[in-house]
C-alpha cells in the first residue's frame, strides 16, 4: 500500500465513524423523541434555520432533527432543495410534527439556474441578492449536513449578523507503522497535510466566517451581494466572500465569540458546534466532541413528549 493512501484512508476511517454516531443518534434518540413532539400553534416564529440540500438521505434527516432540537424556541427551518428532490424531502418527515412548520425552498425559484449538483452553481447562489431577499426570517442559522450542533445554542448568538468558525491554520499530521506480513516492525513515517485554513488578508483581525455552520442576519448578506457580488471571482467561496467585506457594513464580532460558537479546523472543547471536524481533528478530539453530543441529546429526553422548542433555555 502507497504511503500516499495512508492519511485519506485514515480521514475516511474517521468520516464513516462521524456518520455512524449520527446515524446511531437518529435511530435511538432524536427519531423517538420527534415522534412525540407536537406542532405548538401559537409558536411565534424569532429566528430560522437554513439547511440547502439535494441528497435527501439519513444524514439529511438527522441534520433537520438535530437541528430542530438544538435550536432555540420559535425558529422555523427553512428547508431548500431542488425541485427534483422536494417530494422525498417532504416525505422523510411524515408522521413527525415539527415544532414551527417548516418554510419549504426549490433553489430554481429562489436564484433561476441554480443547479445544486453543482457546488460552483451553489456558490454563485449564495452570493446573490435575490437568494438572501427570498427567505422567510431575518436572523438566520446556516447548517449543512456535515455540521454538529453538539448542544443548545443559546439565542444570544443570533444578535450577531454574521459568525462562523474560526479562519485559523491547522495543519494534520500523523505517524503510520510500516509491517510485513508477518506483522515485524519495519520502520514508520509520517504524513503531513497542506496547512488549511490560512485566512484571507481582508478577514483581518475577526478572522472567523466558515460557512458550513454559521449564523446570518438576511440583510446584512443581501446587502453585501448588492454591492460586491458582480465583482466576486466564480472561484471564490461564499464565506470568504461575506468575511471579507463584512468590516465595510457592521461590525465582526470578537474572535472569541467565533470560538465559542463553533470550530472547523482546531479543535475547540467548549464550542457549541463544528464544521466538518472528522477532516482536521485527531480520533481523540473527534470521539470526544461525538460522545458530548450524545450525552446533550440523551439529557433532553426529560422533555420527552414535549417539543423542543419548551425543554431548553430561553427563547427570547
Amino acid at each position: 500500500m502507497a504511503e500516499a493512501d495512508a492519511l485519506p484512508q485514515l480521514l475516511g476511517y474517521r468520516e464513516r465513524r462521524w456518520l455512524d454516531h449520527c446515524r446511531d443518534v437518529l435511530d435511538h434518540l432524536l427519531l423517538p423523541m420527534a415522534r412525540q413532539w407536537r406542532r405548538q400553534p401559537e409558536q411565534t416564529v424569532h429566528q430560522g434555520a437554513v439547511l440547502i440540500e439535494n441528497r435527501i438521505n439519513t444524514q439529511w434527516l438527522f441534520t433537520v432533527l438535530n437541528t430542530a432540537l438544538m435550536c432555540p424556541g420559535g425558529i422555523q427551518l427553512c428547508l431548500i432543495t431542488d425541485a427534483a428532490s422536494l417530494g422525498q424531502a417532504q416525505e422523510q418527515l411524515t408522521g413527525l410534527e415539527l415544532p414551527v412548520e417548516p418554510w419549504w425552498g426549490v433553489a430554481e425559484e429562489l436564484v433561476p439556474g441554480t443547479a445544486l449538483h453543482e457546488p460552483a452553481s451553489f456558490n454563485r447562489m449564495m452570493k446573490q441578492p435575490e437568494f438572501w431577499l427570498g427567505l422567510p426570517q431575518e436572523k438566520l442559522l446556516v447548517v449543512q449536513t456535515d455540521c454538529l450542533l453538539a448542544q443548545p445554542l443559546p439565542a444570544f448568538f443570533f444578535s450577531y449578523p454574521y459568525l462562523g468558525a474560526p479562519f485559523l491554520p491547522a495543519q494534520q499530521s500523523e505517524i503510520f507503522e510500516k509491517r510485513s506480513a508477518q506483522g515485524d516492525l519495519l520502520g514508520f513515517f509520517k504524513v503531513d497535510t497542506p496547512i488549511h485554513g490560512k485566512p484571507n488578508p481582508d478577514v483581518y483581525p475577526h478572522l472567523h466566517g466558515n460557512g458550513g455552520l454559521s449564523i446570518r442576519h438576511r440583510s446584512v448578506m443581501q446587502e453585501i451581494c448588492e454591492q460586491h457580488s458582480a465583482n466576486s471571482p466564480s472561484e471564490e467561496m461564499e464565506d470568504v466572500f461575506f468575511s471579507r467585506h463584512l468590516k465595510g457594513i457592521c461590525q465582526p464580532a470578537p474572535l472569541d465569540i467565533a470560538q465559542a460558537f463553533a470550530c472547523e479546523s482546531r479543535y475547540q472543547a467548549t464550542a457549541i458546534g463544528s464544521h466538518a471536524g472528522w477532516k482536521y481533528w485527531s480520533s481523540r478530539e473527534l470521539a470526544d466532541h461525538l460522545e458530548r453530543h450524545w450525552k446533550h441529546v440523551w439529557s433532553m429526553q426529560d422533555g420527552y413528549g414535549e417539543s423542543p422548542s419548551i425543554t431548553h433555555h430561553d427563547n427570547q
